[in-house]
């Protein structure tokens, strides 16, 4: 039994005749008979009366006609939602992306990126780099941008752009200049990036190689969004240690000011990662390939 012969034997039933649903089906009449027949085997028992008017069915016939309509409707609904389903991931993509990317470049790199593709809807999450990655690992997005990820073989990454952490001071900071001393870094007011950032690891790390820690630092408030850091800092809070790529803007209208930590420079690379033995659909592999163009700088 197939859902071609329950389809047969309903539109039987409904018609009451052979020749009827065979001219509805375009079969023939003895195609149509043989499949009623198979089914009357397969079964061994007699589901239609055949009278000189038609056919009717039998008691077995209406057991039957009950369950083949439920089966062909349940049929109707899976392929409805499977179509959905596979819609959703042929079409959709997941990008988990670091605070820090996310909410600078890679709205604007996907609006690019739409307009090549509009067939593709992408949905952007932010996070820290670690919630970045767990959500790669756990399959909760398809791909994610960070600045520091630990290597594992789960895990496969391409660079897609470089930058650096710099200081940000307000403007009437009465240090002056492009650069600013370790020492005074020490026991300058700092907001900080919460445990788990790419930013923060990349500061310890940074800090590590002179003797230092994150415990050294005179931090008064963490805070785990680039944004809420940089209004603290215009506010005259303290100081933070940020991407250069995240003020951009601040530099330009002189609102922040923005300079190296002497003898500590911190450098940054920004990774795609991706699951190692996954395969991916088509419209990742294109943005994938989108991002990663030599010719194009698509971080804007």
């Amino acid at each position: 039994m197939d859902s071609y012969q329950l389809k047969i034997f309903c539109m039987v039933t409904q018609l009451q005749s052979f020749s009827k649903a065979a001219k509805i089906m375009h079969m023939s009449q003895p195609a149509v008979s043989t499949h009623v027949k198979n089914l009357e085997e397969y079964y061994r028992g007699q589901l239609f009366e055949r009278t000189p008017h038609g056919v009717t069915l039998t008691k077995a016939g209406d057991t039957f006609y009950v369950y083949a309509k439920r089966i062909l409707e349940l049929q109707d609904e899976m392929e409805q939602q499977l179509e959905a389903v596979l819609l959703r991931e042929n079409n959709h993509m997941v990008v988990a992306a670091s605070t820090t990317i996310g909410n600078v470049s890679l709205p604007c790199t996907i609006y690019l990126f739409k307009e090549e593709h509009p067939e593709v809807t992408i949905r952007l999450d932010i996070a820290n780099s670690e919630e970045v990655i767990r959500k790669i690992m756990a399959d909760e997005a398809d791909i994610g941008v960070v600045e520091t990820y630990t290597d594992s073989p789960d895990l496969a990454a391409i660079p897609v752009t470089s930058d650096e952490l710099l200081l940000i001071v307000p403007m009437d900071h009465p240090r002056t200049g492009d650069t600013f001393p370790l020492k005074e870094f020490l026991h300058h007011p700092i907001i900080l990036r919460e445990d788990g950032s790419g930013s923060r690891k990349i500061l310890a790390a940074a800090l590590e190689r002179h003797g230092y820690s994150v415990n050294d630092l005179n931090v008064i408030a963490e805070m785990s969004t680039i944004d809420a850091i940089k209004s603290a800092v215009e506010a005259g809070l303290g100081g933070a240690v940020v991407p250069k790529l995240t003020v951009r803007k601040e530099a330009y209208l002189k609102t922040l000011s923005v300079m190296q930590i002497e003898d500590l420079p911190m450098p940054l690379t920004y990774h795609i990662v991706y699951p190692a033995h996954k395969s991916m659909s088509s419209p990742v592999k294109r943005f994938i390939k989108f991002l990663t163009n030599p010719d194009e700088n698509f971080f804007c």
